[in-house]
């Protein structure tokens, strides 16, 4: 009987230890989670090997193993819809809509309101905009604005011009399209050769993914916001390729090729090639979002020559149009992470709770700014700033990693735009953070254009609730899906005929590509585009 009775405590032990490996729990430890991240490459992590997770973790109780995509994404989470088998918490990336449909995410929408007031709050703006068609909601996106707030530098789209260039000729400020291609040709006249090399007056990438450089120019330069042309007061939809606007930009470019300013190699060159060129020192402009270009400028701005950099310019067709560079606040709803049906109800809850911390001021304010004294101060207005040494210390990767400002940062729920008391919720765009980053020769620049951040030349951006557009769902095998891919192939093998053909045969290129491109079925798009707007302009009322 005895022996029995010890048999049957050890089964009782051994099942409550299998039951708290499945959980993650054992005595006196928090529960550890998985939380997949298809949308970043890194190192994987657990959240409390982190000071802030660590933090968290006593608040909580709970803790998180990330782990990061290696190799296809979209076939990790195939894998996963297919064997019903998921981690606790997933972003899904672009097979977001994939899990879905497979009932992978669980319904947020009661667990929210019922143990995550904070969260509820944080995603107050858009919360009507998250839920899909079934009325539910199931994936909690990254940076959801809580008010617009100019960033100090350019980070999106701009015409940029090398530093040296501006400084030989007196620093000129540039504002139509002419102007900015009459510094360029100056200036490439009297260099003809760099570092050895010829100069490349003006380069473009058009490779792979890579096509705004061509393509979104003609929006920009008309006082457009990036994308497609909505009409401010009617909110009336247009794509732009097949217009006036755009016939224009394609004949500017067609003149600097005759002059001899475009880039050879522009439309034959990989992206690793463009780079390479742009950190070289030998290009004088180019149009783009400077992030897209940040490998190379990073390296530019470790030369031991700092007017090899650039400095961009919110450039226009002619004066009196008002510039919309500057992306406007933005209401994103997907990508995001989500609770999975591999999680128990139990602890859905938990996690739930471990956001719904997460989405506190203050630990909002932990996670981007850290932690007063050590990684920020506070002024006697309530500004918060960062000092040269503390500036350094968290632009350190090594520091950022331990610290957690790398793992508990974006893909989380974070809040962008500014907090209520006026401080930015990104320090970097912090103006008193920004200011003291810039050095001597940023400076020298600053003075010279009279302006305090490199974004004060720039028009501060129209509302625009649709934006981005990227986040209208286009259903596959559409017409309107159709016309993206179709476009982008006849605009990608069209345009460089466009733009090398002879001055003389210029027109008659243009109506042989409007002719194709008036077969598209462009209108199936624009229809699914004004569908979005008018949603999302209905949803922000």
């Amino acid at each position: 009987m005895f022996l029995a009775f010890s048999l049957l405590v050890m089964l009782f032990l051994l099942a409550a230890c299998s039951n708290n490996e499945k959980t993650g729990k054992g005595e006196g430890e928090a529960f550890t989670y998985t939380f997949f991240n298809a949308s970043s490459t890194g190192k994987d992590i657990n959240t409390a090997d982190t000071k802030i997770g660590k933090m968290f973790e006593k608040e909580t109780g709970v803790n998180f193993d990330i782990e990061h995509i290696v190799g296809d994404s979209n076939q990790k989470i195939g894998t996963m819809i297919a064997s019903g088998e998921y981690p606790e918490l997933l972003n899904a990336q672009n097979a977001t809509n994939d899990v879905i449909d497979a009932g992978g995410f669980v319904p947020l929408n009661d667990l929210i309101e019922e143990h995550a007031p904070n969260l509820r709050k944080l995603y107050d703006p858009i919360w009507e905009k998250m839920k899909q068609e079934d009325g539910n909601i199931y994936i909690l996106p990254s940076g959801v604005s809580n008010g617009y707030i100019k960033p100090p530098n350019i980070g999106q789209s701009a015409f940029f011009i090398k530093r040296e260039a501006l400084k030989e000729q007196g620093y000129p400020h540039p504002k139509t399209v002419d102007e900015y291609f009459e510094i360029i040709e100056k200036y490439a006249k009297a260099h003809p050769t760099t570092n050895g090399a010829d100069t490349i007056p003006y380069t473009l990438l058009q490779y792979d993914w890579h096509v705004g450089q061509l393509f979104d120019p003609p929006a920009f330069l008309s006082g457009e916001q990036e994308g497609i042309i909505v009409d401010n007061e009617t909110q009336e939809v247009s794509v732009y390729h097949n217009k006036d606007i755009t016939k224009r930009w394609l004949g500017k470019l067609n003149e600097i090729n005759k002059k001899g300013l475009l880039d050879k190699e522009a439309f034959t060159q990989n992206f690793d090639e463009y780079l390479a060129k742009i950190s070289s020192g030998r290009v004088v402009g180019w149009f783009g979002p400077r992030w897209e270009s940040g490998t190379a400028l990073d390296t530019l701005e470790q030369d031991d020559d700092p007017y090899n950099d650039f400095m961009g310019f919110p450039i226009v067709f002619e004066e009196g149009i008002k510039d919309q560079y500057l992306n406007p606040e933005s209401f994103v709803t997907s990508p995001g992470m989500g609770l999975t049906t591999g999680t128990a109800e139990e602890d859905q809850v938990r996690i739930i709770k471990y956001l719904d911390h997460m989405a506190k001021i203050d630990s909002q304010k932990l996670i981007t700014w850290g932690i007063e004294g050590e990684t920020y101060e506070v002024n006697d207005d309530g500004r918060f700033y960062r000092t040269q040494e503390q500036i350094d210390l968290t632009a350190d990767k090594k520091f950022r990693d331990e610290f957690g400002f790398t793992a508990l940062g974006w893909y989380w729920p974070i809040m962008g735009g500014k907090f209520d008391d006026g401080n930015s919720v990104d320090p970097v765009v912090q103006p008193e953070v920004a200011q003291l980053a810039y050095d001597e020769v940023d400076k020298e620049f600053l003075k010279a254009y009279n302006i305090e951040t490199f974004t004060d030349l720039f028009t501060e951006p129209e509302p625009a609730p649709w934006f981005p557009f990227w986040d209208a769902a286009i259903e596959t095998g559409s017409e309107a899906q159709l016309y993206d891919q179709q476009s982008r192939d006849l605009i990608k093998r069209s345009y460089p005929d466009i733009i090398l053909a002879d001055p003389a045969k210029f027109d008659a290129e243009w109506n042989k590509f409007k002719k194709q491109f008036d077969k598209l079925p462009y209108k199936a798009y624009e229809k699914v585009m004004q569908d979005s707007v008018n949603r999302e302009v209905e949803l922000m009322k």
